[in-house]
């Protein structure tokens, strides 16, 4: 989804809110100062929507990462049968719950 950046002069603020705002519900638009790009507006729903993606990737990247784990634990050997395993976290709660 590429998006097409609006480019507009920060005294546009002032005098081209409203403009400006709808652009902004389309396409970022950039705000210069001195010709130069200062700050970038986004629509709400754009900005909530850049957020969950941010998150959706931090949680693939977490879920990756232990997937990496686990291979490591294979190609190092450190495995036991799943019934032990199940055996020493059911042995762990009920430690815990006394």
């Amino acid at each position: 989804m590429t998006q097409r950046l609006s480019i507009r002069p920060s005294k546009d603020l002032r005098t081209h809110y409203a403009q400006i705002s709808a652009e902004a519900k389309q396409n970022p638009v950039a705000i210069t100062v001195n010709g130069r790009e200062d700050t970038v507006l986004l629509s709400h729903s754009q900005y909530t929507q850049q957020q969950q993606r941010l998150e959706d990737l931090q949680n693939q990247l977490a879920v990756y990462a232990h997937l990496a784990q686990a291979a490591d634990d294979v190609k190092l050997g450190r495995v036991q049968p799943a019934r032990e395993a199940f055996d020493d976290i059911l042995r762990e709660l009920r430690d815990d719950a006394k």
